[in-house]
């Protein structure tokens, strides 16, 4: 019993086909993929670019002090601002999270470290809200109150 040169063409035939077929799904799983986060991304506030920040309907104000291994770090205005699009979160003014929304929404202090794209990887971080340390679950979910001050101190990791 063998394999006649009819029998191994069959098998490589196979081969191909099955290979097409699971680039084919491949292909169509990733791009199934980016259309649901491109979906999702886009009702995200996050994400979405405002018209004039100073006419949205819900505003707060968050002035942000930071040091980063002890020396005083300028926290710029325009953070979160390009020429095509401004962030929900980002800075009007030096040292000021300014938060511009069309409706109410719990914006987070990690949704304007990753605007102001910190690496967060370096850093020991300790965070202190009204002058009180933050201790309570991650310091990325503080939701961002009108009134509130609050101080980041980064430590390089050695």
């Amino acid at each position: 019993m063998g394999f006649g040169p009819s029998e191994g063409a069959e098998k490589k035939r196979r081969l191909v086909w099955s290979m097409v077929l699971l680039a084919v799904v491949v292909v169509g799983a990733g791009a199934a993929t980016m259309a649901v986060t491109g979906y999702f991304r886009e009702r995200d506030p996050i994400y979405q670019c405002i018209g004039d920040p100073r006419s949205q309907p819900f505003q707060l104000s968050v002035p942000i002090t930071v040091t980063e291994d002890g020396v005083p770090v300028r926290v710029a205005s325009g953070i979160g601002m390009t020429q095509d699009c401004t962030l929900p979160v980002h800075t009007l003014e030096e040292g000021v999270i300014h938060v511009a929304y069309k409706e109410q929404y719990p914006f987070t202090l990690g949704h304007f470290l990753y605007n102001w794209k910190i690496d967060l990887t370096k850093y020991d971080t300790t965070v202190y809200v009204n002058g009180q340390r933050h201790t309570d679950g991650s310091f990325l979910d503080i939701v961002l109150r009108d009134g509130d001050q609050i101080r980041v101190e980064f430590v390089s990791r050695s």
